[in-house]
């Protein structure tokens, strides 16, 4: 059963790798990079101080701890369970499009893959950006979503995840986040929705 869904998995990502673009490489590179988004970061925090004020230190000291929570997680799991990256695995090798880099090597990441680390923190900075931005219009949660989805695709468009990679971090991230959301209402918003 394990060994089916595994192929199953390795399938969809020869697929989704191999829908390229030339001119989308350098592109799927740079969103994939974490830095590129610290602005993004940095809006979803200045609109939860905007919305939530004094009490907004509350919030993002949750949202910082789920995602450090979330980020260890995937780095504690990765190293336990050891799944090759798709970028590392011998019998792909020749299948798998790969990135070249400005400096000219390839681009490979590390080399575990499961769980992504990518997905599962990009999903908590969206289901605290949809729970604590309560002023936001929809188009922006549109437009968050869409980034969450493009951040993790792109990490499988790079060859280093395969599906089930990102689907995972989105659970693990899920849970963290939520598990987060709650105590930060229980604890220090006293279930207040509002400021």
């Amino acid at each position: 059963m394990i060994e089916q869904i595994k192929h199953i998995d390795t399938q969809l990502f020869l697929f989704l790798n191999n829908l390229r673009v030339s001119w989308l490489d350098a592109f799927g590179y740079l969103f994939s990079n974490t830095y590129i988004w610290i602005p993004l970061y940095l809006l979803v925090i200045i609109l939860i101080i905007k919305q939530w004020k004094k009490k907004s230190w509350f919030i993002i000291l949750f949202l910082l701890l789920a995602v450090t929570c979330s980020d260890q997680n995937c780095n504690f799991l990765k190293k336990n369970i050891g799944r090759l990256r798709p970028s590392h695995t011998v019998e792909l090798e020749g299948k798998v499009n790969l990135v070249t880099r400005s400096d000219g090597t390839l681009y490979r990441g590390g080399k575990y893959s499961f769980p992504s680390a990518h997905a599962s923190n990009s999903i908590v900075l969206l289901l605290f950006f949809a729970f604590f931005v309560k002023r936001r219009r929809s188009w922006s949660l549109l437009l968050m979503s869409l980034w969450v989805f493009l951040f993790a695709y792109s990490r499988i468009y790079l060859g280093v995840h395969y599906p089930l990679d990102t689907l995972f971090g989105f659970l693990m991230g899920s849970c963290w986040a939520l598990l987060f959301i709650m105590l930060c209402r229980k604890i220090f918003l006293k279930t207040a929705i509002s400021p």
